[in-house]
């Protein structure tokens, strides 16, 4: 189970990482607006964080 969870988020991850940088190439030709980018941006954050604290997570219930 935690290792589907841990598959999606990397791919969301990749799918938000790869949103940004076709904004990045494209400059004011972007369809995305702030808010858009905003949002990618926690996203990736968060992700980035939680993929950090769940390996140590789990090893704590294993203790």
């Amino acid at each position: 189970m935690t290792t589907s969870i841990q598959s999606l988020r990397t791919k969301s991850l990749r799918q938000a990482k790869l949103k940004l940088d076709q904004h990045r190439e494209l400059g004011t030709q972007s369809s995305l607006n702030i808010f858009e980018v905003a949002d990618l941006l926690d996203s990736i954050r968060n992700t980035e964080i939680k993929l950090i604290e769940e390996p140590q997570a789990f090893a704590l219930i294993l203790n």
